[in-house]
């Protein structure tokens, strides 16, 4: 029996958009809980490197860094974001069952942004 919850964190992925977000702005929250999962040792801790014994999958992508480096200020075409975010679920259900057994419904991202696409 498992003693707590499990969070897997796919691997795929580039900063400055994945695997980093701010963490001394007022997005905080979002860069300081990727990078508490990131550097996280498996002993005792929330993260899993076995998606086996995983509960949730975290899918580590800044929406903040998405804000900042895909779209274009002022803009209001989404269609950059929608496009990482699109081709990222598409690599991640091509290389790993877990997406594909549940149709993404035990994975999650965090977005402490204004707004989200």
């Amino acid at each position: 029996m498992e003693k707590g919850f499990r969070v897997y964190v796919y691997e795929e992925g580039e900063p400055p958009l994945v695997h980093e977000g701010p963490c001394k702005d007022i997005y905080t929250t979002e860069g300081r809980f990727i990078e508490e999962l990131e550097q996280q040792q498996e002993a005792g801790g929330l993260r899993t490197w076995d998606p086996a014994r995983a509960h949730a999958f975290f899918l580590p992508f800044s929406v903040v860094n998405m804000v900042r480096y895909v779209y274009k200020d002022q803009s209001w075409d989404h269609t950059p974001i929608k496009r990482f975010v699109t081709d990222y679920f598409r690599v991640i259900a091509s290389k790993h069952p877990f997406w594909n057994r549940t149709n993404g419904a035990d994975h999650f991202m965090l977005s402490c942004h204004d707004w989200v696409t």
